[in-house]
């Protein structure tokens, strides 16, 4: 579901200077079926537009040991719409997955993680089903303060007009708060890289890629990115991807002359703008899931006698209890789902 150009697209344009983001939004469908012996059946449904589906978070496109199929359709609009359909069963004991990238290894390091367990507890009143999943927290909290502080509050300060009401001072004051905001949000992702090394990168080594960065943001001219804003559709993606290349090829180069100094190998830079771009790709599927849609249903054994929906779906007593939230739910803290059942014996059971 792309989103058009008014002062909501406009608003979303903040990739004009830095990573181009995928607007569309995703509804993610997952049922959890519980047998009495602990085998899981899984089923997960992705709709969304067809390159949303096959691009941002990982979503089952390197298949792994899941049952997939794909429909694709048209909607009113002409636009195709993609249902990817994954199947996995889990035998008594096994280990449920901890993501959707299949066997993508090098994607699973980036994708939304999660940890799901089922145990099973055998007491004098009957047999017990425990089910939980955690899913780990999306670092946002950093990046999104400089992007309110730079970004939405010159916005609403502008009465969040679309580009063209806006004066040419006004534009000029937007697409100047753009580049700052891209050019912080570097500086994060770049920091988040010198902690992430093996060893870590020394502090002044940090210190001297920070300097470096901003001098790359500060020599932005103004006016070539008002022209990017004032672009639609084709023609403006083909120009700001074209942009985004040429400053990262800027910051490579400046990089590479600082840790050139302490390095001249060329393997400190290499090993630092590698995990820079590793946090870069992190960053974009954190941003993606954003306005994702997610729907966790779980069915379990006998009667559901707790568990921690906060949608009021899943009535104690009943066999199934259903979760629903979208990307935001997962920023900055880990979040639980839990549900408990019981199979009675004796005299319960009958």
């Amino acid at each position: 579901m792309t989103e058009r150009r008014t002062a909501r697209g406009f608003r979303a344009s903040v990739a004009a200077v830095g990573m181009l983001v995928a607007l569309g939004c995703v509804k993610r469908t997952e049922t959890i079926k519980i047998e009495p012996d602990g085998t899981a059946h899984l089923e997960v449904v992705f709709d969304g537009d067809l390159e949303d589906v096959r691009t941002g978070d990982a979503m089952l496109a390197d298949h792994g040991a899941w049952d997939v199929e794909e429909r694709i359709e048209k909607d009113d609009d002409g636009d195709e719409d993609l249902r990817r359909t994954a199947r996995l069963t889990v035998a008594p004991g096994g280990e449920f997955p901890t993501h959707f990238a299949g066997d993508d290894h090098d994607l699973a390091l980036l994708a939304l993680g999660f940890s799901t367990s089922l145990d099973i507890e055998e007491r004098p009143d009957g047999t017990y089903y425990h089910f939980r999943r955690l899913y780990h927290r999306r670092e946002w909290a950093r990046i999104d303060y400089f992007r309110r502080t730079f970004v939405e509050d010159e916005l609403e300060k502008l009465d969040n007009k679309d580009m063209a009401e806006l004066t040419a001072e006004e534009q000029r004051s937007v697409a100047q708060a753009l580049i700052d905001l891209e050019g912080v949000k570097t500086l994060m992702l770049a920091e988040a890289a010198a902690l992430a090394l093996e060893p870590p990168l020394r502090q002044d080594s940090s210190l001297a890629i920070h300097r470096a960065i901003w001098q790359v943001f500060e020599a932005i001219e103004v006016n070539p990115v008002v022209e990017l804003l004032r672009m639609e559709g084709d023609e403006a993606e083909a120009q700001i991807k074209t942009t985004v290349e040429e400053v990262h090829q800027e910051l490579e180069q400046r990089i590479e002359q600082v840790l050139g100094a302490s390095d001249p190998s060329g393997r400190s830079a290499r090993a630092f703008l590698d995990q820079l771009d590793l946090e870069r790709r992190r960053y974009a599927i954190t941003e993606d899931l954003a306005d994702d849609n997610f729907e966790i249903t779980v069915e379990l054994p006998g009667r559901i006698v707790g568990h921690n929906s906060l949608d009021g779906i899943g009535e104690v007593g009943g066999s199934s209890v259903r979760w629903e939230f979208d990307g935001k739910w997962l920023y900055d803290r880990d979040q639980i789902l839990m549900a408990t059942s019981v199979v009675a014996s004796g005299p319960l059971s009958q």
